[in-house]
């Protein structure tokens, strides 16, 4: 999960860098947000603490990567 964010972190920086005449560098860091469980399909808002959801068999999980990149 973690993998699939940061590469979808990584897609989303380079569609920005797509619109200019720079390049994507080397990767700075890499820090992990907050990680959310929540019952699917529900209504429960996300909290900057986090959420798990004990209740519920079926889950959604997500989680926010911060990606800092240099720029060629």
């Amino acid at each position: 999960m973690i993998a699939e964010a940061s590469e979808d972190a990584k897609k989303r920086v380079e569609s920005i860098i797509n619109s200019t005449e720079c390049e994507i560098g080397e990767l700075i860091s890499a820090n992990m947000g907050v990680f959310q469980i929540v019952a699917k399909h529900s209504t429960e808002g996300y909290s900057c603490g986090g959420t798990h959801n004990k209740t519920s068999k079926q889950k959604t999980a997500s989680i926010t990567m911060k990606l800092n990149y240099g720029i060629n």
